[in-house]
C-alpha cells in the first residue's frame, strides 16, 4: 500500500472473534468470509437496504451479536442514506476539555451538515475543546473504509482508525489519529463501565434497533472511562473523564425524517445517564420518541423506550424562545431538564443540564455542547413539584446546591429542522 493511500484510508476495525457474515452486506463489498467489509468512497447509484432489527434467541446479547451491532448497517451508501460511528470523551475535572471523533459513511445530500463539495462519502471528523476556550474542528476524506470482524483485527497505522477488544464483562476501544493534513496525532481509549443499550432493550426473537421511524441507533458504550492524549496543532489535550460510543444510520435523508432531536450522556454522582428524545417530521401522531439508560455503581436501573419513562425539555432565559417546546428553528436553549422514571422503589432522577462550551454547530439547525449536570433523586412526586424544582435549579445556584447532591459532566446536542 502506498503512503498516500494509507493516509487516506479509514479503518473501522473490530473484534477478537469471528462471526457469521450477514447476507445483508452485498454492495458493501466483503473481501472474505471472515467478516471484512470494504465501503467504497463513491456514491452507489442503486437502491439500498438497511437493517433495523436483529433476531435473538435470548434476552442477553452474546459476543457475536455485539460484533454485528458495530458493523455497517446499510448494504450500500447511495445519495439518500447515512451511517456513522461516534466516539467522545469529556473531562471529569473540567468539561471545557473534550474530544469527539466520528466516522461518516454519507453524502452531504443525506446528512447536510457535512461539506457539500466533498467528493468522498467517507469522512472522519474530529472536534476538540480546550480549557483556554479554543475549539478545533476538521475532517479528512477517505478513499475506502474497512470494517473488520476477525480474530486478529488491527487498525490502520496512519490516518484514522478504531479498534475494539471485548469480553463478556468489558469492552475497550482505542481510537488512533495520525493526520498530517490536520496536524493531529494521538489516541484515546474507552474502557466500558456499562453494558450496551439498545433503543427498547432486548426481546426474544425480533429486537428493534430503531429509536424512531427510519432512524437506527445502538449505544455500544453508554458510559466509559475515557483517556485522551492528543497533540492538536502543537497543543496538548490530555485528560481522563466520561466516555461514550454509539452509532446511527438511516435509509433516507436526515432532513426527511427529523423535526427535532435531543441527545446526550453524562455521569452524575454515582449515576451514568443517556437520553434521546425525538420528534419525527410530518408525523400525524405527534409522537415523542424517547430512549434512555440509567446505571448506578455498575447496576442498570432502567434501559427503556417507554414514553413515560423519560422527559427532556429545553430551558431558556426569560424573553427568549430557548425554552420553547416543541422547538423551532433558531431556538437555542441554555440547558435541558431531564426526568427519568426509575420505577419502584427508586423513584425519579431529575437532572438539570447547563451549557459550558459550544463544541460544534451552526447556531441555528444544530448545536453540540459540553457542560455540567446537577440533579436529585426524588422518591415520590409529592416530594418536590417538577416545575418548582426546575425553576429553583435554573435560577438560583445556592438553592440548586441545597436541593441536590448529584453533580457531574456530560456531552449533549440538539437538531431543530422546522421553522
Amino acid at each position: 500500500m502506498s503512503t498516500l493511500l494509507a493516509k487516506q484510508t479509514l479503518a473501522f476495525p473490530g473484534w477478537q472473534r469471528a462471526r457469521t457474515v450477514s447476507p445483508l452486506y452485498t454492495r458493501v463489498a466483503r473481501e472474505s468470509s471472515d467478516g471484512v467489509y470494504r465501503i467504497p468512497s463513491t456514491v452507489h447509484k442503486g437502491a439500498n437496504k438497511a437493517q433495523f432489527d436483529i433476531q435473538l434467541s435470548a434476552l442477553t446479547l452474546d459476543i457475536e451479536t455485539l460484533f454485528s451491532l458495530d458493523a455497517p448497517q446499510l448494504d450500500s451508501i447511495n445519495a439518500s442514506v447515512f451511517d456513522w460511528w461516534y466516539f467522545d470523551a469529556v473531562s471529569d475535572a473540567n468539561p471545557e476539555d473534550s474530544l469527539v471523533v466520528t466516522f461518516f459513511s454519507s453524502s452531504a445530500a443525506a446528512f447536510p451538515f457535512l461539506h457539500a463539495n466533498q467528493s468522498s462519502v467517507l469522512t472522519a471528523w474530529i472536534w476538540a475543546s480546550f480549557t483556554n476556550g479554543t475549539v478545533f474542528a476538521d475532517y479528512a476524506p477517505a478513499t475506502v473504509a474497512t470494517t473488520v470482524v476477525t480474530p486478529t483485527a488491527q487498525g490502520a497505522a496512519t490516518g484514522f482508525s478504531w479498534a475494539a477488544i471485548s469480553n463478556n464483562l468489558t469492552t475497550k476501544y482505542e481510537i488512533v489519529v495520525a493526520s498530517e493534513k490536520m496536524q493531529v496525532q494521538g489516541r484515546f481509549t474507552l474502557t466500558s463501565r456499562a453494558p450496551p443499550h439498545l433503543p427498547c432493550g432486548t426481546q426474544t426473537e425480533r429486537t428493534t434497533l430503531e429509536i424512531a421511524p427510519h432512524i437506527g441507533w445502538v449505544n455500544l458504550v453508554p458510559d466509559a472511562v475515557g483517556d485522551v492524549d492528543m497533540e492538536i496543532h502543537g497543543s496538548t489535550l490530555k485528560f481522563k473523564g466520561s466516555g461514550y460510543h454509539d452509532k446511527n444510520w438511516s435509509d433516507r435523508p436526515f432532513m426527511d425524517s427529523v423535526q427535532s432531536w435531543y441527545w446526550g450522556h453524562g455521569r452524575i454522582g454515582a449515576y451514568s445517564v443517556v437520553w434521546f428524545s425525538y420528534l419525527a417530521l410530518n408525523d400525524p401522531t405527534n409522537t415523542t420518541y424517547v430512549s434512555g439508560h440509567v446505571e448506578k455503581d455498575g447496576e442498570v436501573l432502567v434501559s427503556a423506550c417507554k414514553s413515560d419513562f423519560l422527559t427532556v425539555r429545553p430551558i431558556g432565559s426569560p424573553g427568549t424562545t430557548g425554552g420553547r417546546y416543541p422547538p423551532r428553528l433558531g431556538d437555542i436553549p441554555e440547558g435541558f431538564q431531564l426526568q427519568f422514571d426509575l420505577g419502584e422503589p427508586n423513584g425519579h432522577l431529575r437532572v438539570n443540564v447547563s451549557m459550558r462550551t459550544v463544541v460544534a454547530g451552526d447556531g441555528e439547525y444544530y448545536m453540540r455542547w459540553t457542560g455540567e449536570l446537577v440533579g436529585e433523586l426524588v422518591k415520590s412526586e409529592s416530594e418536590q413539584p417538577q416545575e418548582a424544582c426546575a425553576a429553583s435549579l435554573r435560577n438560583d445556584t445556592s438553592n440548586r446546591d441545597k436541593l441536590s447532591s448529584l453533580h457531574g459532566v456530560g456531552v449533549f446536542e440538539q437538531f431543530v429542522l422546522v421553522e
